[in-house]
């Protein structure tokens, strides 16, 4: 019964396995082609903004770099239980994740989302909790296969008309309002034209101690840094001033994270797309190399078969 049922299958012409015919393989190697040119393209298109987004991140870098040294949480600082949970209770941080919208970038974003769930799974090892904040689509649909229930927010689409510090300040608005101790900033980082890394910067949410210190609960001068100490603030008081400047702050580091990111995601498409390109040709060459084989042995065959008939012929005559 086995027997019968094995001929039958091997008897399917679709599992029959035949060779490729001249047409199907002029479609290959068109088709090939066809991809060949779009990947080149692409890479262009990559090297083109490259230059831009390299402009950005340096000078993204620089404003970024600009906050600590205007305000900056001191030594001993920690959020009051008030705002940041029960004194007895696990402590919260939140984890931005910053991703890129669009794919054929490579490893790029499987990178950083490793990243991530390497840092929760140490925050959870510490028996403290964790929520994340995902700038991306792509970061979102990775990382909300493992651990959808931890994603508090999700930003998509902020790359797609360029960033802005508009937009960091947008999203450091809905940021500064959250539950938590301290707040972490993962990124990838541009190195070179070839090489990236994933980045990580903490964050204390000092919003929730100046949001203490204005009700009453704790001392602003604990936490005022020693430059700022001697300076009047109108028409704000003092607690919400520093509340202002470390929104402000926050969305200063984003812009420097996504544009530092995005100089990484270009770089990563330039690669992914040269590798793409190379890959074409040699399918190309390949293809070509089966196509001329088919082509040699239809001559021969229809060679043979003429050479085969003429033969018959003479004997005939004979």
């Amino acid at each position: 019964m086995l027997l019968r049922v094995s001929k039958r299958i091997s008897r399917h012409p679709r599992l029959v396995r035949t060779f490729a015919s001249e047409q199907e393989m002029r479609k290959k190697i068109e088709s090939t082609t066809n991809l060949e040119k779009i990947t080149k393209s692409m890479k262009m298109v990559a090297a083109s903004r490259m230059r831009k987004d390299e402009d950005k991140m340096n000078e993204g870098k620089a404003f970024g770099s600009i906050f600590p040294t205007v305000f900056e949480a001191p030594e001993d600082f920690e959020a009051p239980a008030s705002e940041a949970g029960e004194s007895s209770g696990p402590k919260k941080e939140l984890l931005v994740v910053c991703s890129s919208d669009r794919g054929l970038c490579g490893g790029i974003n499987s990178y950083i989302a490793k990243a991530a769930r390497a840092k929760i799974s140490s925050i959870e090892k510490n028996g403290e909790e964790v929520e994340m904040a995902i700038l991306g689509e792509k970061g979102r649909s990775q990382l909300s296969r493992t651990h959808g229930n931890a994603i508090n927010a999700v930003f998509d689409e902020h790359s797609k008309n360029g960033i802005t510090f508009s937009t960091c300040l947008a999203i450091a608005e809905r940021l500064v309002d959250g539950d938590y101790d301290r707040m972490s900033v993962l990124h990838n980082s541009y190195k070179s034209m070839i090489a990236y890394d994933q980045v990580e910067k903490s964050l204390d949410n000092m919003a929730a101690y100046t949001k203490s210190a204005r009700s009453g609960d704790s001392n602003i001068e604990n936490m005022c840094p020693a430059h700022l100490e001697q300076y009047e603030f109108e028409p704000e008081d003092k607690a919400e001033a520093l509340q202002n400047l470390f929104e402000f702050g926050i969305a200063g580091n984003l812009y420097a994270a996504i544009t530092d990111g995005n100089a990484a995601e270009q770089s990563a498409r330039m690669q992914a797309m040269d590798n793409a390109s190379k890959n074409a040709a040699d399918m190309i060459e390949r293809f070509t190399l089966a196509y001329n084989r088919l082509r040699q042995a239809k001559i021969t065959t229809e060679l043979i078969e003429i050479i085969s008939g003429a033969e018959s012929l003479a004997s005939g005559e004979d």
